[in-house]
């Protein structure tokens, strides 16, 4: 079974997401684009296709379920099969507060964005890349597993960490599928023009993607990632 040459971007946001899109783009990857709201990826399929690159969006939350669900096979239709690459960037760092005063519900959804939406995605799209024997499952994470936050970063530090142990899982459970799991743990605040400029980073999922890094997991805190 084949897959397509196209990249699911989920989460495509102003930093990570776009910068990911790009480097996707410039090797010639259909760029299946998801957010939660369309003006934002009307634009941003405008500027891709004024560049060259084959795009479309697609609105989904991480928070729904069952928008995960019904904006699988739409994604299927478009690109004419699976794609060979998916990349999970979304993340949300609300409700912020002291843990213990943040709501249960609140805490709930910030769950269901941060870990379980890069499940669901797993769910949808892996059977397909193992039938296949390669493709990628790409994750972006952040520091707050290595070093969890209070002082109203508690939700995402627990989101954070809860997508940190999917993605290694993940990569445990399809070991010697020809599958690519990588995780790409950011170390500190992305900025363009810093260590942590968000072109420079996005390059790390293109090798991961192709196999010249073969580590799992990168924690990435300047232009020399570790492993």
């Amino acid at each position: 079974m084949s897959l397509r040459k196209t990249a699911v971007i989920f989460g495509v946001g102003p930093g990570i997401g776009i910068a990911a899109a790009r480097e996707f783009a410039a090797l010639g990857y259909r760029l299946a684009l998801v957010a939660r709201t369309s003006s934002k990826l009307e634009r941003l399929v405008a500027q891709f296709e004024a560049a060259g690159t084959t795009a479309k969006g697609f609105v989904a939350d991480g928070g729904d379920g069952a928008s995960i669900d019904a904006v699988v096979p739409e994604i299927r239709k478009w690109a004419e099969g699976d794609p060979s690459v998916v990349l999970f960037n979304a993340f949300t760092s609300q409700p912020a507060g002291p843990t213990h005063r943040v709501s249960p519900a609140g805490f709930a959804r910030s769950l269901l964005v941060n870990a379980a939406a890069a499940q669901h995605l797993a769910y949808h799209f892996a059977p397909a890349l193992v039938a296949a024997g390669e493709g990628s499952l790409l994750f972006t994470g952040n520091s707050m597993p290595l070093h969890p936050m209070g002082n109203g970063f508690g939700t995402l530090s627990a989101g954070k960490s809860a997508m940190r142990s999917v993605a290694l899982t993940l990569a445990e459970d399809l070991a010697g599928s020809g599958v690519r799991v990588g995780l790409l743990t950011v170390d500190g605040p992305t900025a363009r023009g810093s260590a942590l400029d968000p072109d420079v980073i996005a390059a790390e999922f293109v090798k991961m993607h192709e196999g010249s890094v073969t580590d799992t997991e990168i924690i990435y805190s300047g232009p020399y990632a570790t492993a």
